[in-house]
């Protein structure tokens, strides 16, 4: 009980603080939101206060989430990709400086980027190689709106690059072009959106490390940029300068971009997993590298999947979160940090919506609004109020 008084007094504390900062700055607060009393005591197995989430996204060593109380990010943010006007970590979600609504967000490795209600498409952290898509290689410690009249129907933000796709189906990718990851047909890096090649009307893209993927309105899956390792899914490791399709005629209804490897989920639920194999990230029983889809070495349905850096997440369609690849520091929601070959059931929290796979942490969204974070907890990018690592499914607390 000694652990659950602290973190009531802690909770307490920050409440008073957070009334002390109102009145210095004029806002006017009622006896009764500042009371001790008022404040609802912390429950074990909770973490405290929590939001309704309707997304989740996590990438490197920061997180952010769309929920009923606005757009909030937490974790690293050391290069302002947590938008809140600092370059400071956070360790409880702390919502992103932005004058519109969210409708959509997505975490890159040091930049975050989100579509507003109006379709406009804003970016904010580090803005080398211009993967904030706003004219400049500066970095924004806030929302920045990226150049352009187009509008968005989502954006996915990679490790040095961006891309999104506009409400005409179109791709159009941003930042560093190095291997052809920007699939404009050169490796010219851009400060502002290009349109990929192909005119390809896209459902859904995801930006990896080095390499882009997308699936196309048809279900068809197209990776262009690095193909080392196999990333591409072509057959061979050949960089790709424009949209590639990925072997085998799959239908594909989701695709995720990782570090050096990709996976797919097909309209029917089969999950395939290709590139590099290290520490069992494809899920196939084996730390072998493939350069095609691989079916994933389970019978199970799933409805999505999230490739990290040497993990992978998925989502079945009875709501469980299976995770594969690298356990070290959690990171696959096990109970223990023993790396697997083949889907590994995360415990903690059952009834996912989502779940994301980052660098060595990994989160989710459940069916009833709640958001779970664990693996590493360095930087506070689990949001549990605390930087420590959580072996199972952790709930974030309420910023």
């Amino acid at each position: 009980m000694r652990g659950h008084t602290e973190q009531n007094d802690r909770i307490r504390n920050s409440f008073h603080h957070v009334c002390a900062k109102f009145a210095l700055i004029g806002l006017a607060v009622t006896l009764a939101s500042c009371d001790a009393d008022q404040i609802p005591p912390f429950q074990p197995g909770l973490g405290g206060p929590a939001a309704v989430y309707t997304a989740i996204t996590a990438s490197g060593a920061h997180t952010c989430g769309i929920s009923d109380g606005g757009t909030f990010c937490w974790g690293d943010g050391d290069a302002g990709q947590l938008g809140d006007g600092a370059a400071a970590d956070r360790n409880i979600p702390t919502q992103i400086l932005a004058a519109l609504p969210t409708a959509s967000i997505d975490a890159g490795a040091a930049h975050s980027c989100g579509v507003a209600s109006d379709g406009r498409a804003f970016c904010w952290g580090d803005g080398g190689d211009g993967r904030l898509g706003n004219g400049t290689l500066q970095a924004w410690l806030t929302p920045a709106l990226v150049s352009n009249a187009l509008r968005f129907s989502s954006v996915s933000a990679g490790e040095s690059h961006t891309c999104g796709i506009a409400t005409t189906g179109a791709g159009y990718c941003w930042g560093l072009g190095a291997q052809g990851r920007l699939g404009t047909g050169n490796a010219q890096s851009r400060v502002n959106p290009a349109q990929s090649l192909g005119g390809f009307a896209f459902a859904q893209i995801s930006a990896g490390a080095a390499h882009t993927c997308g699936v196309t309105v048809g279900g068809e899956a197209l990776c262009w940029g690095s193909g080392a390792d196999g990333r591409l899914g072509t057959g061979n490791q050949l960089d790709q300068f424009g949209p590639t399709a990925v072997l085998g005629g799959f239908s594909f209804a989701q695709i995720s971009a990782g570090t050096d490897h990709t996976c797919a989920v097909t309209t029917t639920g089969r999950t395939y997993c290709w590139g590099a194999g290290a520490s069992g990230k494809l899920g196939i029983g084996t730390t072998l590298a493939r350069l095609e889809p691989t079916v994933v070495a389970s019978a199970l349905s799933f409805n999505s999947v999230s490739a990290g850096d040497e993990h992978t997440c998925a989502v079945t369609t009875d709501g469980r979160g299976f995770c594969w690849g690298a356990g070290g520091n959690g990171r696959l929601g096990t109970g223990n940090e023993l790396d697997r070959l083949v889907p590994g059931l995360v415990t903690g929290a059952n009834g996912f919506e989502s779940v994301t796979a980052a660098e060595t942490h990994s989160c989710g969204v459940m069916t009833d609004g709640g958001a779970f974070c664990w693996g590493s907890g360095a930087d506070g990018r689990l949001g549990t109020g605390n930087e420590n690592s959580r072996l199972s499914a952790a709930q974030v607390i309420a910023g």
